[in-house]
């Protein structure tokens, strides 16, 4: 095999090669959570944390009714129980049990407003929860298939260095540095075909005699670019 055929499958190679190390890249990046998968967390945490603040003011609110209730039965078995003879007090006591009937008027709407809160708050956590549970599932399925391809991909990468080995290997120390330097200088391509007349790698139209020269079997290069020409 000439050397510019056994170049040309070792680039082959090498551009399979840069391929998946590419998209080895692109599936880490992939694998990162999605930002709607993190904006389902954090409207779902945000919903909980509502919901349990909301607990809180119902229980402390219906805890404040209680004790309004309790104090206004005291302050009306004392009205009300006879031990009071002087209708002075009993004037004032009764002003006092109706204006702590009316500040049990606000407790209880405060109260209803908690209940309220708290049974809005509940259905917006069951749905945060809801699309949470999507996303999670959503991206569980994207994953697995990610890094399934993962595993495709690194035995593959693994089958290709095994055959470049075995490539390089013919090649004589000299010819793969040459190789090695083209190729990092020139974007990957350091074998172009010919293209129409032209070389694939440049676009330069190529000399007669360069092309003729392209299918023996010395090594030709390009001369306006530099690489190496394969028919």
């Amino acid at each position: 095999m000439r050397e510019i055929d056994q170049l040309l499958s070792l680039q082959d190679i090498d551009t399979d090669l840069d391929a998946d190390r590419k998209r080895y890249a692109e599936i880490q990046e992939a694998l990162k959570p999605p930002a709607s998968l993190q904006a389902a967390q954090e409207a779902r945490d945000q919903a909980a944390a509502r919901v349990e603040h909301w607990r809180k003011e119902r229980k402390r609110r219906e805890a404040a009714v209680s004790d309004q209730v309790r104090k206004i039965r005291e302050q009306e078995a004392m009205l009300y129980g006879g031990r009071i003879k002087d209708p002075r007090e009993q004037v004032a006591l009764q002003k006092n049990v109706e204006a702590m009937k009316r500040h049990l008027d606000t407790l209880e709407e405060a109260e209803l407003e908690a209940i309220m809160e708290l049974e809005e708050g509940e259905g917006q956590l069951a749905e945060a929860e809801t699309a949470l549970a999507e996303a999670q599932s959503q991206w569980e399925a994207v994953q697995q298939k990610l890094l399934e391809e993962r595993v495709r991909l690194i035995a593959h990468a693994r089958e290709l260095k095994a055959q470049r080995e075995t490539a390089a290997a013919r090649l004589t120390a000299g010819l793969l540095q040459r190789y090695e330097e083209l190729r990092q200088k020139k974007g990957g391509l350091a074998v172009a075909r010919l293209r129409g007349g032209n070389c694939g790698g440049c676009g330069a139209a190529l000399p007669t005699a360069t092309r003729q020269q392209v299918y023996g079997d010395d090594l030709v290069t390009c001369p306006v670019c530099g690489r190496l020409l394969h028919e």
